[in-house]
């Protein structure tokens, strides 16, 4: 997987290089009517998007082939009017624009991959993440082929098989810890007091369930928490790498920051659904309390009435 990732990178360096030439040089034959000017200046600021993408290292195949048809496009409707004939240019206008859509939806990609790839490293580091192969490659994969929009979901789908490895590979350890060697014997020795404990298991999971939803959700809360803490630590980092040491561009930082924060406002409108769900299942345990106190004192009543009756 690593040597088919340099592979990649060095002929998307090379893709690259020689795509910024070509925006870099960007000379093409403008209409002298209003709405070929406004299409000309669309065109321009494709081509800064573009440089933009460049001085981060993003793929720009995609985006080039869109530049380039709309620069052809444009150049027959100029000749149109250069013969006195009016030019069309709506279809030009919406053609042009997704490039610096896509570009929006890249640099949310890119900025979610270094957050992804910073917790997938960290848990490299501490566990076999084997099983998840698939799923981070498709992550790597739809970012390399320039899929930016697919890249995102992606990530959140990596997230979750992330915290399941996790959470099994843990319990496994565990399990591990409590037993022995030869699994076989053992079984054989405990296999009373297996069942004994899987019925108690399936008994406490009954009775405990809304405390186990509970523990759920709330661990859903720490996960996006951290996540936010990731997030807010790779700003302050941006902050001093533009502020300290100089080391950025105020296009970069800019385009970092407001990234960062729509990463942060996501997360923040998950976080009152889940607390919102937590709140009903408190209430639902709060209101089975309170039936049961009044049952209690129901049967109080019903005894001292036999009682005087006796």
């Amino acid at each position: 997987m690593i040597k088919m990732d340099k592979i990649f990178l060095f002929y998307t360096f090379v893709l690259i290089v020689v795509s910024a030439g070509c925006v870099q040089s960007l000379e093409y034959s403008k209409g002298t009517t209003n709405e070929s000017i406004n299409t000309s200046h669309l065109i321009d600021n494709a081509g800064s998007c573009i440089d933009e993408m460049v001085s981060r290292g993003i793929g720009i195949n995609r985006v080039g082939e869109i530049l380039n048809e709309t620069l052809s496009d444009y150049s027959g409707q100029v000749a149109l009017e250069s013969q006195g004939k009016q030019g069309n240019y709506k279809s030009i206008d919406s053609k042009i624009s997704e490039v610096c859509a896509i570009k929006g939806t890249a640099f949310k990609a890119y900025d979610e991959l270094i957050v992804f790839n910073e917790s997938y490293s960290d848990a490299t580091a501490q566990i076999n993440l084997s099983e998840m192969n698939n799923e981070y490659n498709d992550v790597i994969k739809s970012f390399n082929e320039e899929r930016f929009e697919d890249t995102l979901p992606l990530i959140d789908i990596a997230y979750s098989k992330l915290s399941e490895v996790q959470a099994s590979q843990t319990t496994i350890k565990l399990f591990y810890a409590a037993t022995t060697k030869n699994l076989k014997d053992f079984f054989m020795k405990n296999w009373k007091g297996l069942s004994i404990g899987t019925i108690l298991i399936f008994i406490l999971l009954f009775i405990f369930w809304k405390n186990i939803r509970r523990y759920l959700l709330n661990r859903k809360l720490n996960n996006l928490s951290l996540r936010r803490k990731s997030i807010e630590g790779l700003i302050k980092r941006t902050q001093q790498a533009y502020f300290k040491t100089k080391s950025m561009s105020e296009t970069e930082f800019r385009v970092k920051t407001n990234a960062f924060k729509d990463m942060i406002r996501s997360i923040d409108a998950k976080m009152p659904e889940i607390k919102g769900i937590l709140a009903k299942v408190d209430a639902e345990n709060l209101f089975n309390e309170q039936l049961k106190k009044s049952d209690k004192i129901k049967g109080v009543r019903y005894l001292k009435g036999n009682n005087l009756y006796s």
